[in-house]
């Protein structure tokens, strides 16, 4: 499913439904595949309207809700297996591949010249899905294996681009700045000035420090730098790990006190990474 601003979005539309199709063979009627069918239908009703203005924003709207909801349900079935069958690591990628697509769009239509601009929450999204999946896959392997991994450099590869992802999740949307003359609730403020809008927010400090905690823990034979990121930058796992679990605790300690995040586990991550 390569980026090609050559490809129209109705054939893309049928691309997204033939996969759709194999992954209701079984019978399956998930919520979320019918939700996809839905989708995908309104974006060929959607698209057919113009067929000459294919870089639509609906169309692109669309078209990433689609790929969504159908790489959850792919993702979940491979959480349900624990990624026991040989091709795992495989499939992970394939899905990151597709989940990428929406936003290969755009850069590459910002490159011809055309205004393809994704939504903030499904740009968010995008990110944290990816992530969210390298974490999914680095801990049932990880706590399968005993933490013995077998290929410590793939491990930290996935490792590297799942903190990619979740930092690129974390910098969607700028932190806003708020004070007492235009917003009452200091708790409130202090989280929005932080980066943190909802509990995902949370959750992914928390993800993102623990793959900096596994990485700088368990394949301490991989040397710095001997392997790049997909993005070509050396990654500080040690720096970024501090930065991401301390503003954990910061903010669960503080603004979110009493609400159920517990920093037990971030605090023992942090000190072990201040020690080195």
């Amino acid at each position: 499913m390569a980026a090609s601003s050559s490809l129209q979005w109705n054939d893309r539309a049928e691309m997204l439904q033939r996969r759709l199709e194999g992954l209701r063979e079984s019978g399956s009627n998930d919520p979320l595949l019918l939700k996809a069918s839905t989708t995908l239908h309104s974006m060929k009703e959607t698209c057919s309207k113009d067929a000459q203005n294919w870089d639509t924003l609906p169309c692109l709207r669309l078209y990433s809700q689609a790929i969504l909801d159908m790489t959850y349900y792919e993702e979940n079935r491979l959480v349900d297996e624990e990624f026991l069958e040989n091709d795992s690591l495989q499939k992970v990628r394939e899905l990151i591949q597709i989940i990428s697509e929406p936003e290969s769009l755009t850069e590459e239509g910002h490159s011809c010249g055309q205004r393809l601009v994704l939504d903030v929450d499904i740009l968010e999204c995008l990110h944290w899905r990816r992530g969210a999946l390298f974490y999914m896959y680095c801990h049932t392997v990880g706590e399968r294996e005993g933490w013995t991994l077998q290929d410590q450099r793939t491990f930290h590869q996935c490792l590297r681009d799942g903190v990619y992802y979740l930092l690129k999740m974390l910098k969607t949307r700028s932190p806003i700045q708020l004070n007492e003359a235009t917003f009452q609730d200091i708790n409130t403020a202090t989280l929005l000035a932080k980066g943190i809008f909802s509990d995902v927010h949370v959750l992914a400090l928390m993800y993102c420090g623990e793959m900096c905690f596994w990485a700088l823990s368990y394949c301490s034979d991989v040397a710095a730098g001997s392997d790049c990121d997909a993005h070509n930058k050396i990654l500080n796992f040690r720096e970024v790990g501090e930065k991401v679990l301390d503003t954990y605790v910061s903010v669960c300690e503080g603004p979110l006190s009493g609400q159920g995040w517990n920093t037990d586990n971030a605090k023992r991550m942090l000190e072990y990474l201040r020690s080195r």
